[in-house]
């Protein structure tokens, strides 16, 4: 099974429909998303309407948690759309963790970390002795991650952890404009360029 990897979209729909469709072209059996659908860029409804008519599958983001908080019609401090009350609805379906188990492999996604949505997930504040825990303690052989907007990997004997980066390409925040993609049957994962979908070469974490 190949699983698109997609995170932090940050209201930039067409990010997202070029990411989309090169995952396609790739033959990404399923995409899913590691949350931050708004927030920073103009087009949240957008984003939202893309996703939902596609059917890929969202954890809830920060920055999708603080659009609930703020309600409808109430600007966003981050200068990001103000999304409208049918794209709060569907924010508010979107689930903390998500597990895909489609085959033998196991894949839990988030949006931060396991423990947080605002947890960045650095080399600094997590070796890999700590990424190992969290393979472990989940049981998943994928942990996928989002949130800090730079895309990583993690191999151990339990499993892999991704962060596909940031796919929000706009000049409104920091972004490495990347996706993934992960072939579970063989354990690999590449990186690649939301506008052009060339591969981005990332070193593993160690």
């Amino acid at each position: 099974m190949k699983l698109g990897l997609i995170s932090d979209i940050h209201g930039d729909p067409v990010a997202l429909e070029l990411a989309w469709a090169h995952l396609i072209a790739m033959g990404a059996d399923r995409i899913v998303c590691a949350g931050d659908l708004v927030g920073y860029g103009p087009f949240p409804d957008r984003v939202v309407a893309f996703l939902e008519e596609r059917q890929v599958a969202s954890v809830r983001g920060n920055h999708d948690r603080w659009a609930l908080e703020r309600g409808q019609g109430v600007p966003d401090e981050f200068r990001g759309g103000t999304p409208s009350r049918t794209t709060l609805e569907f924010l508010g379906t979107l689930p903390f963790d998500l597990i895909v188990a489609d085959g033998p492999s196991v894949c839990v996604v988030v949006h931060g970390s396991p423990r947080s949505d605002m947890e960045f997930v650095t080399r600094a504040s997590h070796p890999p002795k700590v990424l190992s825990a969290y393979l472990q303690n989940l049981g998943c052989d994928l942990l996928v991650i989002g949130h800090t907007h730079q895309s990583m990997w993690f191999r151990c004997a339990e499993g892999i952890v991704v962060n596909p980066g940031s796919i929000v390409s706009m000049p409104v925040v920091d972004s490495s404009r990347t996706f993934a993609l992960v072939d579970l049957d063989v354990a690999q994962v590449s990186f690649h360029d939301v506008e052009s979908g060339q591969q981005v070469e990332v070193a593993m974490w160690c």
